[in-house]
């Protein structure tokens, strides 16, 4: 009696279950099965998978997203402190209490449109919810790259929308004001409102970072709170920009550290203590706002003042940008495209003015011929 040829290879019967084995780049991946159907669709399925590339081991799919969020959040290394403390709060606060215990293969498409709807019912922040989905799409990504997903369930999901808010900023006799009412620190508040800086660069200055000869300012670290306390790191950007400061200034700034060596905090709270922002705000910013009875301004509002006051004068938005250390002219559009509101109509008087207004010096002469008299 001739030997029985296994119809589905790789399948067999272990005892009442049924075991399917597949040979994939060199390895054996296999499980086990209630029917021997099973196990053969499983198998052929594996296989197919193989063939187009979309294959993923079973074993670096089944970590959890707590592990492999960890893992990644070690990988970024450039990132400012600022940022990476915002990751690990997002992390903490709205995606490991999700999705932690999952492997990352159970995290679906609407998976993540679930957890969204649950984190507005559950009132939390528009802007929280976007920036901790950001840092999920990264790390979901991240898995795609490493091979342990084959696309990113992140991508298309709908995010809620959000309305932007104008940014507040002073106008020039305002910001005189603020700077008065701030004593010893006005000239803070005026490098502020027209150098654009953010509150982390101001504070990582040094004296040696000014140039008086060049009237300039050398903008290279920010100062922002780690997990462990106060980091200087890299600007936002990670950009290094050297920008000027009004002359106005530079006789304030000469005296400020025409008594500090080089490598002294260009500003400083009163004693000489490194500047702390908490206690500049409550002990000098937020008292001097309200005695200039200027409303909700933040000290962020001095880096839209200083945009607003730059594009209020014409400067082209590439200087601008250049000043603000933005990435892209693009973002500067995008945060501060509303203060040139009164723009268009302006240089379209102007185009008109030079297609159909001729200036008296350069319409054409008329000669007049004397007159000619027929007798």
């Amino acid at each position: 009696m001739p030997r029985r040829t296994n119809a589905a290879p790789g399948v067999q019967k272990r005892g009442s279950k049924w075991r399917a084995r597949a040979f994939l780049d060199g390895r054996e991946v296999s499980k086990t099965f209630a029917s021997r159907e099973e196990a053969v669709r499983w198998k052929r399925e594996q296989e197919r998978s193989f063939e187009r590339g979309e294959w993923i081991d079973p074993q670096s799919s089944s970590i959890k997203f707590d592990d492999w969020a960890e893992s990644w959040l070690q990988t970024k290394t450039n990132l400012t402190p600022s940022t990476l403390r915002n990751y690990e709060t997002r992390l903490r606060t709205l995606l490991r209490p999700h999705f932690g215990a999952l492997k990352i293969t159970a995290i679906t498409h609407n998976e993540i449109s679930k957890w969204i709807a649950k984190m507005i019912d559950e009132g939390k922040g528009l802007v929280s919810i976007r920036q901790a989905y950001g840092v999920l799409r990264q790390i979901l990504g991240a898995a795609v790259l490493d091979g342990r997903l084959t696309r990113n369930p992140a991508m298309g999901v709908p995010l809620p929308r959000i309305k932007s808010r104008r940014k507040s900023a002073l106008d020039a006799s305002q910001l005189r004001l603020l700077a008065d009412s701030c004593g010893e620190f006005g000239l803070l508040i005026l490098f502020a409102g027209t150098t654009g800086l953010r509150w982390g660069e101001i504070a990582a200055l040094r004296c040696k970072d000014i140039s008086m000869l060049n009237r300039t300012v050398l903008v290279e670290k920010s100062i922002a709170r780690g997990v462990n306390g106060w980091v200087v790191g890299s600007t936002k950007t990670h950009s290094v920009r050297t920008i000027p400061f009004p002359r106005e200034l530079a006789k304030g700034l000469e005296d400020l550290i025409a008594s500090k060596s080089p490598e002294s905090s260009l500003f400083a709270m009163p004693g000489g203590g490194a500047l702390e922002y908490n206690n500049f705000m409550t002990r000098h910013f937020r008292p001097a706002v309200k005695e200039s009875g200027l409303g909700a301004i933040s000290f962020h509002s001095l880096r839209h003042t200083a945009a607003s006051l730059l594009i209020a004068q014409g400067t082209p938005i590439t200087t601008v940008s250049g000043i603000l250390g933005h990435a892209s002219t693009k973002m500067t559009l995008d945060v501060y495209g509303h203060f040139y509101k009164g723009d268009a109509l302006l240089y379209m008087d102007r185009l008109g003015e030079s297609l159909f207004i001729e200036p008296a010096n350069e319409r054409p002469s008329v000669t007049l011929l004397p007159s000619t008299s027929h007798g």
